[in-house]
């Protein structure tokens, strides 16, 4: 592959991004964008990019242009770059939700394509420094149509999944926002509800903090994630992320009543359906 990519925002998606082409071959030319000067700084030093730009207006050069950056700011980005990318140029991102991005991808001139996209993987920790050619290897990557979606830019992006090592595959707007409201933004917001409970238990048992299992720092690692990005997603996703959390909140209304009726066969069933459903999908 040899087109022209443009990857806007050097966060941990975008470094990494560039990272893993070059890592794995890829022969066309990288042009970086980011607002931060240090992010800049660092990038040339780890030589994430053939050229750095602090100006989105960089994408004009640019066959492809991939957006990290996070999604309101994202959503923004699309409309101005449709004064900015060539005739034929590709616009395609990295966002967590896809309503409001498909939206204003399906916004763009007639002579710009869209693909939207979302890689199923990161960190808790944000930023160049966390970059890694690794990142993406083996992780599922989600391809959206738009309207402004026709086969070869759909081909293109799903080789640069293939190319950085991920599992692409094809998903409706809704169905992406309805399976990632379960697979990625319940899992957050449960983190966060962890953590802000026990953080309040800990005002008056501050030992807590000192006696913390393996269990506790698992399930609330992703409560730490960058916030900013994470709002965006709660914002942009937030009718399917209620409904994940009223089938929650149900879900606990039943373990409650098992526990509080000491229910030991009850609860015995209940503990064990959710063993064996976690079993059979993760090794």
């Amino acid at each position: 592959m040899t087109h022209t990519l443009c990857i806007v925002g050097l966060g941990l998606m975008g470094a990494s991004f560039a990272l893993a082409l070059r890592a794995n071959g890829y022969h066309g030319r990288l042009i970086g964008v980011s607002r931060s000067a240090e992010t800049l700084r660092k990038a040339q030093a780890r030589s994430i990019a053939d050229v750095l730009s602090p100006e989105l207006s960089a994408a004009r050069e640019a066959d492809v242009v991939v957006l990290c950056t996070p999604v309101r700011v994202l959503i923004a980005q699309i409309e101005q770059l449709a004064g900015i990318c060539r005739p034929g140029a590709i616009i395609t991102d990295m966002g967590s939700t896809k309503t409001e991005i498909v939206r204003a991808m399906d916004a763009l001139p007639a002579h710009l394509r869209a693909v939207g996209s979302h890689p199923m993987c990161g960190k808790e920790v944000a930023g160049i420094d966390a970059a890694e050619a690794s990142l993406y290897r083996g992780a599922p990557w989600l391809l959206t149509r738009t309207q402004r979606t026709d086969d070869e830019s759909l081909s293109v992006v799903r080789a640069l999944a293939e190319h950085v090592g991920a599992a692409p595959r094809e998903v409706s707007v809704a169905q992406h926002d309805a399976l990632l409201a379960f697979a990625s933004h319940l899992p957050y917001a449960l983190a966060v509800a962890l953590v802000t409970a026990t953080d309040q238990f800990s005002l008056n048992h501050p030992e807590v903090w000192e006696v913390m299992a393996g269990g506790f720092r698992d399930t609330s690692r992703v409560a730490a994630s960058d916030v900013t990005m994470w709002l965006d997603i709660l914002l942009t996703n937030a009718d399917a992320v209620l409904g994940a959390v009223r089938d929650l909140q149900f879900t606990l209304d039943q373990f409650t009543a098992l526990l509080e009726r000491r229910d030991e066969e009850g609860l015995r069933a209940f503990l064990t359906a959710a063993a064996q459903a976690r079993k059979a999908h993760f090794r």
